[in-house]
């Protein structure tokens, strides 16, 4: 009974650790991306861009992390498994440092006009970096110590936080900042591996075989590549296809779409799982239960977007002076962006409880292929922005729900077929 009543206690523990951590590392993070344009404007767009390169590079990465904690498990095998991990903990992080490294080679001079090689050198240490926080992340998720777990997130932000600030203090040159976003990852695995490192070498089990851990975890990178792209990787697209809308407009609708997207979608991301649950054990109630979800996701943002375009041209004056103005329909129309971002992470979660994961990637594929596109067309780049932001997310959520209405079909052929037998 002691055993058993020790599980949850300790569950619930790791909940409340995660939890914390979390909510720290957003407001830190928030606060880096408020206060970067009010002390580095001269830089900001420069800063958004490579922000946002590094930050689609760890979302794609991310797929080793949750391999890993699939894989990984609390016991004593041995040595055989912490030779395992590490084998590919050096296979990943050499292999995706040279992809990195050598698309941003090709791609860097039109991304990064200025500081090309420092910039694209600093993304390709981040994903070194994050490769390395992804599988000691990984391994302590595995097994469960959650104190390492929250210590390793909040160490990440804090120190980022410190460079971002000492590279403040320091000119805020953009590349620079760069280099603030990167070496954190570093720093932050190699004292989290110096603190918990004999840990995992003693406990770490890995239920798979080295070839299947790293087929498994390329498998999650293209679904992760094509959220990304839509979340994190939006200020990227747009400097990469939509330059000529110029550094002024674009950095002023890239502050616009970091400050009010963040607190829309980020929270609909931290429940994937629980809606991944929630709709399947209700396999009967999907369709009403995304509905539902759909409502007051909407309801909310319609509320928002009215806010955002009567307050945000005022604020945005106040607090961001040395930035272009933004009108109220651009303000209006980018957080009804995020709010069809945020259907998606509803529609997602109900496609992959349905057991559809071909859908469920086809969804963000092709939400981010409509956006690229969309950004590509022939006529002005501020139109071009606005209708990226828009049509690509309504696209993605439109194939999740043709998955999910050919689902409840083939639910509906099956309960009204007779029984033949």
């Amino acid at each position: 009974l002691v055993a058993n009543s020790a599980a949850p206690k300790k569950s619930q523990n790791g909940l409340r650790h995660i939890l914390v951590a979390t909510v720290i590392a957003g407001a830190i993070g928030y606060s880096i991306q408020f206060l970067v344009p009010v002390f580095a404007p001269h830089s900001y767009l420069t800063f958004a861009t490579t922000w946002s390169a590094i930050y689609l590079v760890v979302t794609c990465l991310s797929g080793i992390q949750q391999e890993l904690t699939r894989a990984s498990r609390d016991g004593a095998e041995g040595g055989s498994s912490w030779r395992k991990w590490a084998l590919f903990t050096i296979i990943g992080a050499l292999g995706a440092t040279a992809v990195v490294g050598l698309v941003f080679t090709v791609s860097g001079p039109r991304i990064f006009p200025t500081d090309t090689g420092s910039i694209v050198g600093a993304i390709a240490l981040a994903a070194f970096g994050y490769s390395l926080v992804a599988a000691v992340s990984g391994a302590l998720y595995g097994i469960k110590d959650w104190p390492a777990v929250a210590g390793m997130t909040i160490g990440d932000s804090v120190i980022r936080a410190v460079a971002i600030a000492v590279a403040l203090l320091a000119g805020g040159a953009a590349a620079a900042l760069g280099w603030a976003i990167a070496v954190p990852f570093v720093l932050t695995a190699l004292a989290i591996w110096s603190w918990v490192g004999r840990r995992i070498r003693a406990r770490l089990t890995l239920d798979v075989s080295l070839p299947r851990l790293i087929g498994n975890s390329a498998a999650t990178l293209l679904a992760s590549l094509a959220t990304g792209a839509l979340i994190s990787g939006l200020p990227l697209l747009l400097q990469a296809f939509a330059s000529d809308a110029g550094a002024g407009l674009l950095g002023s609708l890239i502050l616009v779409l970091t400050l009010t997207r963040a607190p829309l979608v980020v929270p609909l991301l931290a429940l994937q799982g629980y809606l991944v649950v929630s709709f399947r054990d209700r396999p009967g109630g999907t369709t009403s239960g995304v509905l539902r979800w759909v409502a007051m996701v909407m309801l909310t943002v319609v509320a928002l977007s009215l806010l955002a375009a009567l307050l945000g041209p005022p604020l945005m004056e106040l607090l961001f002076a040395d930035f272009a103005p933004v009108s109220a329909l651009d303000f209006a129309l980018v957080v009804l962006s995020a709010g069809l971002t945020g259907v998606m992470c509803i529609t997602g979660p109900a496609v992959l409880a349905a057991n559809r994961h071909s859908w469920y990637t086809a969804g963000w594929v092709v939400s981010a292929v409509v956006t690229i596109a969309a950004l590509m067309l022939p006529f002005d780049a501020h139109a071009r922005i606005l209708v990226a932001l828009l049509v690509g997310p309504l696209a993605g959520a439109l194939i999740h729900v043709s998955a999910l209405r050919g689902q409840t079909d083939a639910l509906s052929f099956a309960e009204t077929k007779p029984n033949l037998s």
